[in-house]
């Protein structure tokens, strides 16, 4: 796809697009602080702002396969004990998964990053998790006081939270769509945005 001049006229109206990846993570925070790693109990080691916990390389899980064996030093999510704290770790990695999309497509439009030919495949991606968005929060799982997550407001008030995932579920669509038909993807990307951050004014306890 190449880019067309209703991608410039825009730029100034989403110059801010590029922080949504903060807010997308908002409902990211696990239900026990001693789920704030993604390793199992035993994984000793040091964490990073991307999230992944690190173990010492004699304790790298050996893969093989057909370029040779490997050991990964990212574990796997441990068993959870309860449904909500499975829920809510998975719902922390599809929000971030959701803001790397974001941020992709921010880049694309709003700097020299290049990469007109993968935004439809990151609209589109968008979209798909969009639609089930509300799967994220099937259990109640709302973050602990005083910590970053959902509020127990989403499952108090389901009705209105449901405004919410549906408003930005047809917003996701229908910017998937814009990008389809080359049109203004500057302010359809505002368009998204806002949906995201007036959720989180209202059911992200920040």
């Amino acid at each position: 796809m190449k880019p067309s001049r209703k991608w410039i006229a825009g730029l100034g109206v989403a110059a801010t697009g590029y922080v949504l990846a903060a807010g997308l993570v908002a409902f990211a925070v696990p239900t026990d602080p001693s789920l704030g790693a993604v390793a199992a109990p035993e994984a000793a080691g040091h964490t990073h702002d991307h999230g992944h916990a690190h173990v010492d390389a004699d304790q790298a899980e050996q893969l093989t396969g057909p370029f040779g064996a490997h050991g990964d030093r990212h574990p796997q999510a441990p068993v959870f004990e309860t449904a909500a704290e499975g829920l809510t770790e998975r719902r922390r990695r599809t929000m971030s998964a959701m803001s790397g999309h974001f941020r992709a497509v921010s880049a694309t439009l709003l700097s020299d990053a290049g990469g007109e030919e993968m935004t439809q495949t990151h609209a589109d991606a968008l979209a798909a998790l969009g639609r089930e968005i509300d799967m994220l929060f099937a259990v109640a799982s709302p973050a602990p006081d005083n910590a970053r997550g959902a509020l127990p407001a989403i499952w108090a008030h389901p009705v209105r939270f449901s405004q919410y995932t549906a408003a930005f579920r047809d917003e996701s669509a229908r910017f998937a769509q814009t990008v389809r038909d080359d049109g203004d993807l500057v302010n359809g990307l505002h368009d998204l945005r806002y949906y995201c951050v007036a959720c989180h004014a209202d059911f992200r306890q920040r």
